[in-house]
């Protein structure tokens, strides 16, 4: 890719992050004085993403030094080109002025960036722009940037992706068998089309093709940074998982009347002795799935607070509608359950495409672990009002 702002568009597992990130790397370790901001939505969206990848390569070809690394600044210094790369978030125009002047800019999981902070960090740029994305829907970088004539554009799939792993691949290939009667065959035919949720995820994470989700059942949260100092803890929700799925727990807390989620357990093969030591000092009743009653009698002999959900008729649209009676927040560094957030959606009827009351089943480990939590608590407070945290 040749001119100044690069578009990078493609579906999960299709290199792009870990394509662009050697790009920066190579650029500071052989031009000098050279600084390259890589951004994206979240400090911690950076670290578990380009940060994560940045330093995967750097010790993979043999070139991180420790002594170079800035753990405050997120910056790391190539002492013999004078240049950097720093690892970045900005949350207003104020803060991406504030962060001055660079050679290079690189916004990761760019549709998750308002474009009034792009554009103050793109004025604010000399020389070359790279944007990925995943294309969840349309939005600025086809409206704004494409148009230009100073950029081009790159779609990538997992076919791109020469080292995916065969596990990966397998995964891959099971959700196409969700979405179509015929996997690998014509894609943008109806009649091939067996469930339109899983052919719009198919759509935009296997294809990179710009989708639209419709039917996503909660609009009623925003982002915090962390959990505000004297918040009360006021319980958890956890979904149990093993092989495919993962164990959740999710704590909420009460600020001023408003209601924090923040996301402590999101991972796979945890054994029950495995989630009392990651649940260890959660000093607060856990609400599990009550269809795990051996693992919630295991971890109360671990010392663990915890008892099953109360699940009664339609126990799903129950909890889903306690939690979007008022406005709620999650941390920053919520990611799963942010990315669930994103993506949990109404069912549609196959016949007549209409949407059901009936959720997809996926994207909704955490969200079943607000359920049990909302069901067992929230139902409660049902009659108290949420202020908005300024």
């Amino acid at each position: 890719m040749k001119k100044r702002k690069k578009v990078v568009q493609g579906g999960t597992w299709a290199g792009k992050t870990y394509g662009i990130v050697p790009i920066q790397i190579n650029k500071a370790a052989s031009m000098r004085n050279k600084k390259i901001t890589i951004a994206a939505e979240s400090i911690p969206a950076i670290k578990a993403g380009a940060l994560d990848d940045f330093k995967s390569i750097m010790i993979d070809t043999g070139r991180w030094n420790q002594n170079n690394y800035n753990a405050t600044d997120r910056k790391y210094t190539f002492p013999a080109t004078k240049s950097t790369i720093e690892f970045q978030s900005y949350d207003s125009i104020g803060k991406a002025k504030a962060a001055g002047k660079r050679t290079d800019l690189f916004l990761n999981e760019a549709n998750y960036q308002t474009f009034e902070i792009t554009d103050t960090l793109m004025m604010r740029t000399s020389e070359d722009i790279w944007i990925d994305f995943n294309p969840t829907n349309q939005f600025w970088a086809h409206e704004e940037i494409l148009p230009q004539k100073d950029s081009e554009f790159l779609l990538l799939k997992y076919m791109d992706n020469e080292a995916l792993p065969k596990t990966i691949l397998e995964e891959l290939h099971m959700k196409l068998e969700k979405a179509y009667f015929d996997p690998f065959g014509d894609h943008d035919d109806p009649a091939n089309i067996k469930n339109s949720y899983w052919a719009n995820w198919c759509k935009v994470y296997i294809d990179g093709q710009i989708g639209s989700l419709e039917g996503v059942i909660f609009n009623n949260w925003h982002k915090i940074g962390s959990v505000p100092l004297g918040a009360n803890l006021l319980g958890g929700g956890m979904d149990f998982g093993f092989t495919n799925d993962p164990t959740t727990l999710i704590a909420a807390y009460e600020y001023d009347d408003a209601i924090i989620f923040d996301e402590v357990i999101y991972r796979r093969g945890l054994l029950n002795s495995d989630i009392a030591k990651l649940a260890k000092g959660f000093n607060a009743k856990i609400y599990a799935d009550s269809a795990e009653p051996k693992s919630i009698a295991d971890l109360e002999s671990y010392g663990l607070k915890i008892e099953g959900a109360d699940k009664g008729a339609d126990s799903i649209r129950f909890g889903i509608g306690l939690l979007q009676e008022k406005d709620f927040y999650v941390t920053e560094r919520s990611l799963n359950l942010i990315k669930e957030l994103r993506a949990y959606s109404w069912a549609k009827d196959r016949k007549t495409g209409t949407t059901t009351q009936k959720p997809v089943d996926a994207f909704n480990h955490c969200i079943d672990a607000m359920r049990y939590f909302a069901m067992m608590v929230l139902n409660k407070k049902r009659k108290r009002s949420v202020k908005i945290i300024v």
